[in-house]
C-alpha cells in the first residue's frame, strides 16, 4: 500500500519532510479533520518518459506519480488534502441540506453539537443515471472533498463526509443550542394544517350567513342548513 504525504498544496506534498499517511483515517488523524486525496498534475511538459523520471525520481514504483500523455508527457501526484470544514448535522441529509454549522475538527464540531462529535460518511438516498447528471447538482462538494460519486444498484450516488453526534448505542444525543431554538419556536407557534383550508361546499342558490359563517342560507331555492347538520 502505497504512503501519500499530507499537504495543503501539490509543493507543499512534494517538500521531502512532509508528513505521510496509508490510509484516509491515518491521514484524518495527522489533519485534525477531514481530508481526501487530490490528484494533480505537475507544472512542467515532457517530451519523453526518460525526461519525466530524470525530473521525478520516484515516478515508478512508489504509487505516488503517473505518467500521462496530454499534449505531451506529464505527471500527476496523488497526496492527502485537508478538505474545508465539513458540515455539522445529525444525518447525511441534513448536512447537506441544513447543517448546524460546519467545522474542521472533533473540538469545533463539539462545540456547535454541544456533545463529543464524529465524522461520519452516509450515503444520500437519490440515485443518478451518470456522472454528469450528479456532478451538475453535487460538483462543488465532490471537488472540495467533502463528498463523492459510489455506485449503488447500476446508477450512482453522493457518499458525504459530516460530523455528527457521538453517543451510546440506543442513547438520544442532547440537542445542539440551535436545534432547542428551532424546538422552542416549533412548539410556540401556531398550529396550521399540512395544507390549506379548504373553501365551504356552497351551492348555487345558497349563501354564508353574514354572522356566522357556519350557517348557510337559502337564496332562491335549496334548503337552509346548518354546516355539519347533515
Amino acid at each position: 500500500m502505497s504512503i501519500f504525504p499530507l499537504a495543503a498544496n501539490l509543493a507543499a506534498a512534494r517538500d521531502p519532510n512532509a508528513p505521510r499517511a496509508r490510509t484516509e483515517d491515518e491521514a484524518t488523524t495527522l489533519a485534525g479533520g477531514p481530508v481526501f486525496l487530490a490528484v494533480e498534475e505537475l507544472p512542467d511538459r515532457f517530451e519523453t518518459p526518460a525526461e519525466a523520471e530524470i525530473a521525478v525520481p520516484e515516478l515508478y514504483g512508489t504509487g505516488l506519480y503517473e505518467l500521462i500523455w496530454r499534449d505531451g508527457w506529464r505527471v500527476s501526484m496523488r497526496y492527502w488534502r485537508p478538505a474545508p470544514p465539513a458540515p455539522v448535522a445529525r444525518t447525511g441529509e441534513a448536512a447537506v441540506k441544513k447543517p448546524l454549522g460546519h467545522a474542521r475538527t472533533p473540538e469545533e464540531a463539539r462545540a456547535l453539537l454541544q456533545t463529543p462529535a464524529e465524522l461520519a460518511r452516509e450515503v444520500l438516498p437519490k440515485l443518478y443515471a451518470d456522472h454528469k447528471q450528479l456532478m451538475k447538482r453535487w460538483g462543488a462538494m465532490v471537488r472540495s472533498g467533502l463528498g463523492e460519486i459510489v455506485e449503488r444498484e447500476g446508477r450512482f450516488a453522493l457518499a458525504v463526509h459530516f460530523w455528527r453526534p457521538m453517543h451510546a448505542p440506543g442513547i438520544a444525543a442532547p440537542l445542539a443550542p440551535v436545534e432547542r431554538i428551532e424546538l422552542a419556536e416549533r412548539v410556540a407557534a401556531p398550529l396550521r394544517g399540512a395544507e390549506p383550508q379548504a373553501d365551504l361546499d356552497i351551492g348555487l342558490f345558497e349563501d354564508q350567513a353574514p354572522e356566522n359563517p357556519n350557517v348557510v342560507l337559502v337564496t332562491e331555492e335549496g334548503d337552509g342548513r346548518f354546516r355539519g347538520s347533515e
